[in-house]
C-alpha cells in the first residue's frame, strides 16, 4: 500500500475494556468512498473502538495506520480526521456560532467554509446566537454535526450521530455523508440504527454488551 494513499488500515486489532474484550483480531481497510458501519447494541463497545480508531486509546493488540503510517505517528492524521464523539462536546456558556469558531481555532484541520455556512448545512443558523445550554438535545446535536461541514478532512469517524435527531436532521446528515463519499471521502459510523445512503455500507457487527 502506498504511503500516500488516503486509507485507514486496521490489522489484528484487539480492543479491551478492563478484562472484557470488545473486539479481537479486527482487519479492515477503508479507502476513498468507503462507508463502514460499526453496529451493535448500546454497551457493546462502539465508542471505545471508535476512540481507538481515532488514536485516542491504545489497542491491546494490533494497530491502526493512516496513509501507511502507524498511529499515533502518522503526521497528517490529525489534519485529515474529523472525529465526532457520542457526546456533543459543546460549551453550554457559548452560543452555537461561538462553539464552532472556538473549535476551529484549536483544530489542526483546515476549514472549508465559515461557521455560519456549516451551521446552515444542518439547518442550525436559526439558533446560532442562542447559548447552547438553552438548546434542545436535537439542536445541540445539529451544532456538533456542523463540524462535519466545517472542515476539509478526508476521514470522518462519527459516533452515534443520529441520537436526538428528528427526521429532517437525519436527512440532512445522510445527505452530508453521501456528499462526502461522492468526493472520495471515507466514513466510519458507529450506530445501531438503520440509515439511508446511496453508497454501499460495509457492516461490522459487534458482539455482547460490555459490562
Amino acid at each position: 500500500m502506498s504511503a500516500k494513499a488516503p486509507c485507514l488500515e486496521v490489522r489484528g486489532l484487539t480492543v479491551e475494556r478492563g478484562r472484557l474484550t470488545l473486539v479481537e483480531g479486527l482487519d479492515l481497510t477503508a479507502c476513498a468512498g468507503a462507508l463502514v458501519q460499526l453496529k451493535g447494541p448500546n454497551g457493546s463497545g462502539k465508542t471505545t473502538i471508535m476512540r481507538t480508531l481515532a488514536g485516542l486509546i491504545s489497542p491491546a493488540a494490533g494497530g491502526v495506520s493512516w496513509r501507511g503510517q502507524p498511529l499515533p505517528d502518522s503526521g497528517t492524521f490529525a489534519a485529515e480526521l474529523n472525529f465526532i464523539g457520542h457526546l456533543p462536546g459543546l460549551s453550554g456558556e457559548l452560543d452555537a456560532l461561538e462553539n464552532l469558531a472556538f473549535h476551529a481555532a484549536l483544530n489542526r484541520a483546515p476549514c472549508r467554509c465559515t461557521p455560519q455556512a456549516a451551521l446552515a448545512r444542518l439547518d442550525a443558523r436559526r439558533f446560532a446566537r442562542r447559548p447552547v445550554r438553552q438548546l434542545s438535545a436535537g439542536q445541540r446535536q445539529r451544532v456538533a454535526l456542523a463540524r462535519l461541514a466545517l472542515y476539509d478532512t478526508r476521514l470522518w469517524l462519527i459516533d452515534e450521530p443520529f441520537t436526538a435527531l428528528d427526521i429532517d436532521g437525519r436527512r440532512l446528515l445522510e445527505d452530508l455523508i453521501d456528499e462526502h463519499l461522492d468526493a472520495a471521502g471515507i466514513v466510519l459510523i458507529a450506530t445501531h440504527q438503520a440509515f439511508d445512503s446511496r453508497h454501499r455500507v460495509e457492516v461490522i457487527e459487534l458482539g455482547r454488551r460490555a459490562a
